[in-house]
C-alpha cells in the first residue's frame, strides 16, 4: 500500500530504557530522561519509533537491582518473555504488512534481557555477588531479545540488530558507544 501522506515509512525499534532512562535500575542512568545522542539521530532522519516494553519491569518491577543474564534465564521468565515477544511481533507485523520498513532493533547492550551481542554473567554462579564487580561481560544475547528474535524468525522477518552500550559497558570499552551510534545512523539512512 503506497504512503499517501508525509510519513517516511521507516520505523526503528528501540529498547524501553533508551527512550526512558527512568526504567533503568538506580545508578545506571547517564542522561536525565533519554539517550540524547540516539534520539538526535532518529530525529535527524525523521524515522518513526517503536518503543519496546521494558521486560525487566514486567518481571521485577521498577525497583530492582541490576543483575546479569543468569538471573533471568529460567523457564518461568522465558515463558513470560515469549508471550511478550509474541505481542510485540503482532504489532510489528502490522507495520510491515502496511509496507513500512523496520530499519533496526536497538537493544541495551549488556542488559540481561535486552542485550544484543553482550550480556553479563556471574563470575562465580555459586557465589553470585554484586553488579558489576562480580560480573563478567561475555558474548551473548539478552533473554527477551532471544525470544523476540525467535518470534520474528517464525515469520521470516529479518532485521538489523544493534546493541547500544550503557554506562557500565562504556567504562570498560568507550569505543563501543561510538560504533553503535554509527551503526544506528547507517540503519536510519537506508
Amino acid at each position: 500500500m503506497p504512503i499517501i501522506d508525509s510519513r517516511i515509512g521507516k520505523i526503528i525499534v528501540v529498547s524501553h530504557c533508551i527512550l526512558n532512562v527512568h526504567s533503568l535500575e538506580d545508578g545506571l542512568a547517564e542522561f536525565p530522561g533519554f539517550e540524547e545522542d540516539v534520539l538526535k539521530l532518529i530525529m535527524k532522519y525523521k524515522v518513526g519509533i517503536f518503543q519496546l516494553p521494558c521486560p525487566e519491569m514486567v518481571i521485577s518491577h521498577i525497583s530492582r537491582l541490576p543483575l546479569p543474564k543468569d538471573s533471568y534465564d529460567n523457564p518461568v521468565v522465558r515463558r513470560r518473555y515469549r508471550e511478550l515477544a509474541k505481542q510485540v511481533v503482532k504489532l510489528l507485523k502490522q507495520f510491515i504488512e502496511k509496507g513500512y520498513k523496520i530499519v533496526a532493533i536497538v537493544g541495551a547492550e549488556a542488559s540481561p534481557t535486552c542485550g544484543i551481542s553482550i550480556v553479563g554473567r556471574w563470575r562465580d554462579p555459586r557465589r553470585k555477588g554484586r553488579f558489576p564487580d562480580d560480573v563478567e561481560f561475555v558474548h551473548g544475547m539478552g533473554v527477551f531479545m532471544e525470544e523476540l528474535r525467535a518470534e520474528l524468525d517464525k515469520y521470516s522477518i529479518k532485521v538489523r540488530w544493534i546493541g547500544l552500550p550503557g554506562k557500565t559497558l562504556k567504562k570498560i570499552n568507550p569505543g563501543l558507544y561510538e560504533k553503535a551510534l554509527h551503526e544506528i545512523e547507517e540503519a536510519l539512512k537506508k
